[in-house]
C-alpha cells in the first residue's frame, strides 16, 4: 500500500510541472513529448538492469507491439488533452475532469463484459455530475473560451484515458506476467514517437533550452513516467483493487491542492462543494470497479 500512495503523490505533482515549463516557452505538446521521450529512456535502461526475463524489450511478442501502439496513440491523446486543459483551467480540475475515466470505464463493462451495476455506481455517478456542473456552471459564461475549452479538453482526456488503461490492460495481458517493465517502456517511447510529429506540425521545437525548461522537464519525465509508475504497479500488485482505487484518488486531491497553494488558484465555495462532490462521485465509482 506504501508503494501506491507513494506513486500516487510523485504523480500528483505532474500538472505541477507542465504549469512551471509554461512561462520558459515549453508548451503543452512539448512538454509531453518530453515526459515520455525522458521517462521511456529511464524505464529502457530500468529494463536493461533487470534480472526478469519478461521484462526485457526483445522479449516481447508481436501482438504486444500492435497493442502497444494502440495504448500509445491513446496516451498521446490523453496527454496532449490533458496539457491543454491544465494550461486553460489549471492543474486541479483538469486532473479531476480526467478522472471521469472511472465512468467511461464503467460503461465498458456495462456494454461488452455484461457487468451489472449496483445503486452505488447510479449514485457515484449522478453526484460527480452534480459536483461537475456546480464547478463548471457558474463560471461557464463568464471565464471566456479558454475556460470551456480547458473543460472539453478535460473530459476527452478522461475519455482518451479510459482508452489507455484497456489498452495497457490488453499489451499486459498479451505480454504475460512479469512484462510491466517492458510494457511501459514501449509504451513511453512509441508515444514520444508519436507526439514528434505533431510537434513539429505546430511549429514547436523539440529541443529544450538549457537551465531552468531542461531541469522541469526532466524532472517531469523521470517523477511521473519513471518513479510514479514504478510505484504505482509495484502497489497495485500489493492492494486490493478497490481499496487501490481510492487511494489513487490522491493524484486528483493533492493536484487541486498544488493548484490552491502553489498557484494561488481562486475559488469560491460552489467550485469547493463541486469538487468534493465530484471526488466522492469517483469514489463510488472506484468502489462499484473493486
Amino acid at each position: 500500500m506504501l508503494h501506491l500512495i507513494l506513486g500516487a503523490f510523485i504523480i500528483s505533482f505532474s500538472p505541477v510541472f507542465v504549469k512551471l515549463a509554461a512561462p520558459y516557452g515549453v508548451g503543452g505538446d512539448a512538454a509531453a513529448f518530453h515526459r515520455v521521450l525522458i521517462g521511456g529512456v529511464g524505464l529502457y535502461l530500468a529494463t536493461l538492469l533487470s534480472r526478469e526475463p519478461r521484462s526485457k524489450v526483445s522479449a516481447m511478442p508481436r501482438a504486444g507491439w500492435g497493442w502497444s501502439l494502440v495504448c500509445a496513440a491513446f496516451f498521446a491523446a490523453d496527454l496532449l488533452c490533458w496539457h491543454l486543459s491544465i494550461l486553460y483551467i489549471g492543474p486541479g480540475l483538469a486532473t479531476l475532469f480526467g478522472n471521469f475515466q472511472v465512468f467511461l470505464l464503467a460503461a465498458w463493462g456495462i456494454v461488452f463484459l455484461k457487468e451489472k451495476p449496483g445503486l452505488r455506481f447510479f449514485a457515484g455517478l449522478a453526484l460527480a455530475m452534480g459536483g461537475l456542473f456546480a464547478i463548471v456552471a457558474p463560471a461557464w459564461a463568464s471565464a471566456g473560451q479558454n475556460y470551456q475549452l480547458g473543460v472539453v479538453f478535460g473530459l476527452l482526456t478522461g475519455l482518451f484515458y479510459a482508452g489507455f488503461i484497456l489498452a495497457l490492460g490488453r499489451s499486459m495481458l498479451v505480454c504475460g506476467e512479469g512484462s510491466q517493465l517492458a510494457v511501459m517502456t514501449v509504451n513511453s517511447l512509441m508515444t514520444a514517437a508519436l507526439l514528434l510529429p505533431v510537434l513539429l506540425a505546430r511549429g514547436e521545437s523539440p529541443a529544450l533550452a538549457m537551465g531552468m525548461p531542461m531541469l522541469l522537464m526532466a524532472g517531469y519525465g523521470l517523477t511521473s513516467q519513471l518513479m510514479g509508475w514504478a510505484l504505482i504497479s509495484r502497489g497495485l500488485r500489493e492492494t486490493r483493487m478497490s481499496l487501490a482505487g481510492l487511494i489513487l484518488l490522491l493524484q486528483p486531491v493533492l493536484a487541486y491542492v498544488w493548484d490552491l497553494t502553489i498557484f494561488a488558484r481562486p475559488a469560491g465555495a460552489a467550485e469547493l462543494a463541486g469538487v468534493a462532490a465530484t471526488l466522492v462521485g469517483i469514489g463510488l465509482g472506484v468502489r462499484r470497479r473493486g
